[in-house]
């Protein structure tokens, strides 16, 4: 760097030293923006026309390619090893929900001689067992770190569904479903916390969009699976086709759960993880305290009841509550088909586009959710979707084309809970441990009020033509929009009354505590940053250069 460059960096400093008794809210900018500025699109960098125009299209589907160097190639390594370790994972969890569900219709039912109530309460035992560990976890997780816990509940997790593979009765299935859902508890609720720790709000909404659809992706293939192991396996080892679903449930997840032993990062704040070097440890609580967020501190009962006195649980439950109710089930779909007197293979294949429109929505709304860098706008939107499908619904008497987009509606505005995870993990990024119990308690209460909910507004025997269903979910859906507008409102409330500020990435907090977490971290304590050299950084063109000064040339 020239001396000029140096100069100007110096005055630089001598400025914020001389209002460091003013404006705090321009010395919380400061600090954000060196942050924004290094991660924005690095597409002014030299090169030609064509160039430059490749960059900017590829960036507008995937953000890492339009930043800067240093960015691109830290984004491209967290995506590798955060990103895609907790899809996996994720992926194999959805995956053998829907399985049980296969297994079912694919001579499980003859097998165990199932001829009552037995499939819905396999999934009232998984969802027991589920709510059981959902706030045990968290309390876990707040004393140990997440790189030991979640990984090694995945291998006990994987042990488990293979052992389905042996039951005899459906007692011994009952069992099994309560322990895997205690176990796999401590999955979702962690993976939100770390991708909510590890993204900043610019790019948080995409990653959580791909992430949660994992669901829809497993619910497309399971069906495939399934078909392909009965075809080959059904009788091998003396095992029906049902039985080695759950096989290879187990054997998927195995290597999954090794690798999360590596990939799984923690925190920025406290992460061992090999594959970061200490220049990337240093840049991610650089990126962390930006925007605001804190590191996880232990979770007590004192602190878990002040949680249950302040309005935040309610503010972010009461939205989970409303979204619940806001759809037909995803039967109806079939049912609907059925009722036309189309083929099997027909009522079977065409609902897959559902799934697939659910896919892509998330992506294109958490990309435009992530670009403005605001999330409520668009999840009230969504709800727009789903009023006008139910409202469709609701009147019946339409022509085919109008109830085909109706009931595809639901799956078009998925996105809308996408969005809500990435929202409440920075409405309240300054408190790691209430982001997690938010998801703990949204996976739980979901598929709770989902258990139910659907019995009475949709039963099946008034299907297609629900009498009253439609329109009480009509009322989820403003009820929905409702809870929205109350969340924002209480979030901003809470923001002014604690004195904070909001930026383009989110909340900012006082300069003092970037270096109070590199202090903490131990990072910087020799080499290239020593804890007394403070570091100056200049952003320009897309370029992050570093000045070192003595404490002498600062004072």
């Amino acid at each position: 760097m020239t001396l000029d460059a140096i100069s100007q960096q110096r005055q630089s400093l001598d400025l914020e030293t001389a209002i460091d008794g003013g404006d705090s809210e321009l010395k919380t900018s400061r600090q954000a923006d060196v942050i924004s500025r290094s991660t924005r699109s690095g597409i002014q960098n030299e090169g030609n026309f064509v160039k430059r125009g490749l960059v900017r299209f590829v960036s507008l589907l995937w953000d890492s390619f339009g930043k800067d160097a240093q960015t691109q190639k830290y984004l491209h390594k967290i995506d590798l090893f955060i990103l895609i370790y907790v899809m996996l994972s994720y992926l194999i969890k959805s995956l053998d929900n829907t399985n049980i569900n296969n297994a079912y219709v694919s001579g499980m039912q003859e097998d165990l001689a199932l001829y009552g109530n037995e499939l819905n309460l396999f999934a009232t035992f998984f969802n027991m067992g589920y709510l059981s560990g959902s706030i045990p976890f968290q309390y876990i997780v707040s004393h140990f770190r997440p790189s030991i816990i979640v990984p090694s509940c995945e291998l006990v997790w994987s042990g488990l569904v293979m052992l389905v593979a042996s039951v005899k009765s459906a007692k011994s299935v009952y069992v099994l479903r309560y322990f895997i859902g205690l176990v796999e508890a401590a999955a979702f609720p962690v993976f939100m916390q770390v991708l909510g720790s590890w993204y900043t709000p610019e790019e948080l909404g995409k990653r959580v969009a791909i992430f949660d659809m994992c669901a829809n992706i497993a619910a497309m293939f399971s069906g495939y699976l399934q078909a392909g192991l009965y075809t080959s396996f059904n009788g091998r080892g003396g095992l029906a086709g049902w039985r080695w679903l759950f096989i290879m449930d187990g054997v998927i997840s195995f290597p999954i759960a090794l690798l999360g032993f590596y990939c799984l990062p923690d925190f920025p704040t406290n992460t061992r993880a090999r594959w970061l070097t200490k220049e990337e440890k240093e840049f991610s609580i650089r990126r962390f305290a930006a925007v605001g967020k804190k590191g996880p501190r232990k979770l007590t009962l004192r602190r878990l009841g002040q949680y249950v006195l302040s309005w935040r649980p309610y503010g972010c439950l009461c939205f989970v509550c409303t979204a619940s109710g806001g759809d037909a089930p995803s039967a109806s779909f079939n049912l609907w088909l059925k009722s036309l007197d189309m083929s099997v293979q027909k009522v079977n294949i065409i609902p897959t586009a559902a799934n697939a429109c659910a896919i892509g929505s998330a992506f294109v709304f958490g990309s435009l959710s992530d670009r403005t860098r605001t999330r409520w706008p668009w999840i009230i939107f969504g709800e727009f979707i789903r009023i006008s499908g139910n409202v469709i619904l609701a009147v019946w008497n339409v022509n085919y084309s109008s109830k085909f987009y109706a009931y595809l509606a639901p799956s078009l505005a998925t996105f809308y809970w996408t969005l809500w995870l990435s929202w409440s993990q920075e409405a309240f990024q300054d408190d790691a441990e209430f982001r997690g119990l938010v998801m703990a308690g949204a996976n739980t209460i979901g598929p709770a009020l989902g258990a139910f909910v659907p019995l009475l507004l949709f039963p099946t025997e008034q299907a297609p033509h629900y009498h009253y269903g439609f329109y009480a979910a009509i009322a989820f859906n403003t009820a929905t929009i409702g809870s929205v507008l109350l969340f924002h409102f209480l979030s901003k409330r809470e923001a002014k009354k604690r004195g904070r500020v909001y930026n383009e990435f989110g909340l900012t907090v006082d300069p003092s505590y970037e270096a109070e977490l590199l202090r903490e971290s131990g990072i910087g304590t020799d080499g290239y940053h020593s804890r007394e050299e403070p570091v100056i950084e200049e952003v320009s063109l897309g370029q992050k250069n570093a000045v070192t000064l003595s404490e002498k040339e600062v004072n």
